[in-house]
């Protein structure tokens, strides 16, 4: 099982999440939760998201163009389709996942409140974001293109 860690979140490659039990907030915002996740999309498929010496959109456009369903499970860190996950794509989601609580806490969305997470990129669609909080609310933000 690869593991990494930064101090804030754990992500596994076998599919778990890990959060710390001392992570506090001033008070939980549901309202933030559409910005942060239109933030946390709308970074990754940036030209801001250059990895190991290449840009992840590229990686992406290419997979969107052969039309393929993509999607990233935030939450524990999955990748589809799998066998097209690149080390480029590994490194930035890990580097993403390890970020969360710390990106997603400077809104006031504790991550502990987001039962579902997921970036959506489907065959011949835009692409979007996705989330569910403990209440059972659904929430869908689109991303804006980067090119």
């Amino acid at each position: 099982m690869e593991h990494h860690h930064n101090g804030d979140i754990s992500c596994h490659r076998d599919g778990l999440l890990t959060k710390p039990a001392d992570t506090r907030f001033a008070k939980m915002k549901y309202k933030n939760i559409y910005s942060a996740i239109h933030n946390l999309g709308a970074s990754f498929t940036s030209l801001m998201n250059y990895v190991l010496e290449g840009y992840v959109i590229d990686e992406l456009e290419s997979i969107h163009h052969q039309r393929l369903d993509i999607e990233v499970d935030w939450l524990s860190g999955a990748f589809a389709p799998e066998s097209l996950e690149s080390a480029r794509i590994r490194a930035s989601i890990e580097y993403y996942c390890e970020g969360l609580t710390r990106q997603f806490g400077q809104q006031n969305v504790d991550v502990a409140s987001i039962t579902q997470l997921r970036f959506h990129w489907p065959a011949g669609g835009r692409k979007y974001m996705a989330a569910t909080d403990d209440r059972g609310k659904s929430y869908k933000i689109y991303v804006n293109e980067s090119k």
